[in-house]
């Protein structure tokens, strides 16, 4: 005998089956009890919510042989054939392949003869919202005056895409995504009819994973029952499933909002050694993020990671702030549509968090607003007050200095060079002296004078000097070539910025 998956063996049969539906459960008992049950119905709601299910369960209702109140007995011959799908009175039709005029011009002429076997013939079209509009238009008429043997049920996942002249005709029911408590609880019942152990975290877990959808978290678990056996850990589970334990996924943020280029790469290739999955890693990301984002104004999610977890992540959720997390999860959402046209997951999630990487930022005190003074004929900026300096190296300074300014003001660094730091002050000396002069703007000046404060301390003073210039020759300078034109970093920058290329012009009369 051919196995039957566990989605599809626990399917359900009756009403009182149905999980986290109960306010539409209890409205389709009354309709059939009071005999009310209309020729036409809509049912909407995410994939795995019960739609096509309880659409079954409908048509058992009005035609079982020997019905218990609004219940079907599923005994019987009618319910018997509706439930092996033998039924020739019960149609289903999948409306994303069978989507054309034809389809439903033949279905209308159908419509039209007595049920073979069953008291009503109930016709199922699922995804409904991909039937075009002729086909629609062709299907209205037969909604707007059904035969009094026939009952219509369309499912759909967007019923946004319904026309409003066919949606007014049936009676609408909006599916619910299911509460994650009530999958779990309904996985631990399907755990225990198979006499399979499978602890209650990897259930929580699947049940998270499964994100409102009944479907998804059978099938996660039929899934792992046939890869992991008989006796299931949520350490196991992680591994079966190529998921990132909540450790790693805090410590991967972590380093990420620090700004650690290494260590994220670092922490991305043990779990790629791990055999984890980049998609299940994305998914796990956005899910921590969004915790950190919640626990950072103090808001505890009931779907959180709970214990060592969340309490990393509201640290750094705090230390972080929400737009550095609202970027990097904007980030990880665009990743989507590039892997699901065949990028590169591994490289495409690598770029996308060191591209969106928080920098690095010292503890700072607050300062008072800048005065300037000349010093040695140069300018000099200086602060209000006194505060203890960062304490990184030099170099490494100067290094994030140039990453801490936006791209325009850091890009007059590109030839310039850490003269000097001593007591405070912070010499800078330029290849080029029209780099100083527009470093000397007022807003390129403060935006460098509070990125030093941050990197060398609060107490830091700027000193921007001109590199020295070599004595004049007699002889007339030659005329600059475009070559050497194109050399200047600010002249590569413009054209790296708008795409441009070098081009020589000779004036007319000239070789």
């Amino acid at each position: 005998m051919a196995y039957q998956t566990l989605y599809l063996k626990y399917r359900s049969q009756r009403f009182g089956d149905l999980v986290g539906q109960d306010a539409i459960a209890q409205t389709l008992r009354n309709a059939v009890e009071q005999g009310r049950v209309a020729h036409a119905y809509l049912f909407c709601g995410v994939r795995g919510t019960g739609k096509t299910s309880t659409a079954r369960i409908l048509a058992k209702a009005i035609n079982c042989l020997d019905r218990r109140g609004a219940e079907p007995c599923g005994v019987c011959a009618n319910c018997v054939e509706i439930g092996s799908g033998a039924a020739v009175d019960l149609i289903e039709i999948d409306a994303a392949s069978n989507r054309g005029i034809d389809e439903i011009r033949d279905l209308r002429e159908r419509v039209k003869y007595l049920p073979a076997t069953l008291k009503v013939k109930v016709y199922i079209i699922d995804e409904a919202h991909m039937l075009t509009t002729e086909a629609f238009n062709a299907l209205l008429k037969t909604l707007e005056e059904p035969p009094a043997h026939v009952v219509f049920v369309l499912a759909t996942t967007e019923p946004h895409k319904i026309p409003l002249t066919v949606a007014s005709r049936c009676q609408r029911f909006d599916f619910r995504r299911i509460d994650t408590g009530a999958i779990a609880a309904h996985l631990a019942s399907i755990v225990e009819q198979e006499q399979v152990k499978v602890d209650p975290p990897s259930l929580a877990l699947l049940a998270r994973l499964a994100r409102g959808s009944m479907r998804d978290g059978i099938t996660l678990l039929d899934q792992l029952i046939s890869q992991g056996g008989e006796e299931l850990t949520v350490q196991k589970t992680h591994e079966l499933l190529g998921l990132a334990d909540p450790d790693t996924l805090v410590r991967l943020l972590a380093v990420v909002t620090e700004g650690d280029g290494a260590k994220t790469l670092g922490e991305l290739q043990r779990f790629y050694d791990a055999g984890g999955d980049v998609r299940q890693l994305v998914r796990g990301l956005l899910g921590a993020i969004r915790e950190a984002a919640l626990l950072s104004v103090g808001y505890q999610d009931a779907e959180s990671l709970g214990g060592a977890a969340s309490a990393g992540l509201e640290r750094i959720g705090r230390a972080a702030g929400r737009n550095a997390l609202l970027s990097l999860w904007k980030g990880l959402m665009e990743m989507e549509p590039e892997v699901r046209k065949g990028a590169d997951a591994r490289l495409l999630l690598e770029v996308t968090l060191l591209s969106n990487m928080t920098r690095p930022v010292p503890v700072t005190v607050p300062v008072a607003a800048p005065t300037t003074e000349a010093v040695g004929g140069e300018r000099v900026i200086e602060p209000a007050m006194d505060a203890e300096p960062a304490m990184l190296g030099p170099d490494a300074r100067w290094d994030a200095l140039k990453q801490r300014l936006p791209k325009m003001v850091g890009s007059l660094l590109m030839d310039a060079r850490l003269a000097e730091v001593k007591e405070g002050l912070v010499r800078i000396e330029f290849r080029y002296p029209a780099h100083a002069e527009l470093m000397q703007k007022a807003s390129n000046r403060e935006t460098l004078l509070a990125a030093v404060r941050e990197i060398f301390g609060a107490d830091s003073r700027v000193e921007l000097a001109a590199g020295e210039k070599k004595p004049a020759t007699p002889a007339p300078a030659p005329v600059r070539s475009a070559g050497s034109i194109a050399d200047d970093p600010l002249v590569k920058e413009a054209m790296n910025r708008f795409d441009a290329t070098n081009v020589r012009v000779t004036p007319r009369g000239r070789g």
